[in-house]
Order: structure tokens, then sequence, then C-alpha cells
């Protein structure tokens, strides 16, 4: 069974997200995912080999559920 030596990047983001700058945090993940989103379009748009589609469906659809739990994740006051 192997070890992990590096703490877990989740558990990182989470801390950032529910921080004073969580805002700031949710922004500068969210900008990440929007990127992999027009990556993904783009590469969709030119064309994937058929094998290709179904993971970047995929993709798409793990990528927009990320963004939703961001917003989730960040506590709005006021």
């Amino acid at each position: 069974m192997e070890t992990v030596k590096e703490p877990l990047r989740l558990l990182e983001i989470e801390r950032e997200l529910a921080g004073p700058d969580g805002r700031s945090a949710l922004a500068k993940y969210d900008s990440t995912l929007v990127a992999l989103e027009q990556r993904l379009d783009d590469a969709m748009r030119k064309g994937l080999p058929p094998e290709e589609y179904p993971k970047a469906e995929q993709l798409k659809e793990a990528n927009t559920l990320a963004r939703k739990i961001l917003r989730l994740a960040v506590r709005v006051d006021g």
C-alpha cells in the first residue's frame, strides 16, 4: 500500500473557500474550470476521434458539477 506524502489538495481548496477570501478563491478556481470548459468546447468543435467523444462529454459534465460544488462551498453573506 502506497503512503500519501503530500497533503490532499482538495482539503486545501476547501479551507481557502471557507476562509475570509473565499470569494477570491472561488473566482480563481472557477476561472480555471471555465478555461477547461473552453478548451473542451474547442476540441469538440474541431473534432475528436469517435472513441474520445464520450470521455470529453464526461469531462464536461464533471466540470459543470465542479463549478456548482464550488459555489455551494462558498457561503454567501448578504
